[in-house]
C-alpha cells in the first residue's frame, strides 16, 4: 500500500511540473532592462519570411495584408510614417527590373506581451538593364500582438563589392 502512495504522490508532482518561459536576455532603454526578452513566435518569424520573399517576387497584394494602416519606417539618417500601398511598393519595383534575395536567418523575439519583433538578414541582387548592385541587409519587424501586423520596420543595408 505503501508503494502505490509513493507512485501516485510522485505521478502526481511530476504531472504538475511546468516549463519556465526562457528569458533571452533585455531591451534595454536609457541604460535599464525594461525588457526581458523571450522567444517569438514561429508564426510571425514565417510571416516575415513571407514579406521579404514576396517582396522580391513582386507579390505586393498578398504581403500588404500583414502591415498595419500606418508604418513607421527606420533607416539610417531617416525615420517617417509610411501608409502600405500596393502603388508605393510597384513605383518602387519600377527602379529595377528584378529582384533576387537568399535568406541567411529569420529570428521571432517576444518583447512583451503588446510586442515582438522579427529580424531577418538576407542577401539580394538587384537587376536594372546590364547592371547589377549586390548588398547583405538586416531588416527588424516590429508586430502588434493585438492585430497581428506589422507597425514599424528597421532597415540597415550593406553594399556589396564585386
Amino acid at each position: 500500500m505503501k508503494n502505490l502512495y509513493l507512485i501516485i504522490f510522485t505521478t502526481f508532482f511530476i504531472s504538475c511540473e511546468t516549463t519556465p518561459e526562457l528569458k533571452y536576455g533585455g531591451m534595454f532603454t536609457g541604460g535599464d532592462n525594461n525588457y526581458e526578452l523571450q522567444q517569438g513566435s514561429s508564426e510571425y518569424a514565417s510571416m516575415i519570411k513571407d514579406v521579404v520573399l514576396g517582396y522580391a517576387d513582386g507579390n505586393f497584394e498578398e504581403i500588404i495584408e500583414n502591415f498595419s494602416d500606418s508604418v513607421t519606417r527606420r533607416e539610417p539618417g531617416n525615420v517617417f510614417k509610411v501608409a502600405p500601398s500596393i502603388e508605393r511598393w510597384e513605383g518602387f519595383r519600377s527602379n529595377y527590373d528584378s529582384i533576387t534575395r537568399s535568406l541567411t536567418s529569420v529570428m521571432a523575439v517576444k518583447v512583451n506581451d503588446n510586442v515582438s519583433y522579427v529580424d531577418a538578414l538576407f542577401s539580394q541582387s538587384v537587376y536594372d538593364e546590364s547592371e547589377v548592385s549586390r548588398s547583405r541587409n538586416f531588416e527588424r519587424y516590429w508586430i502588434s500582438h493585438e492585430t497581428g501586423k506589422i507597425v514599424n520596420i528597421a532597415f540597415v543595408t550593406q553594399e556589396i563589392d564585386d
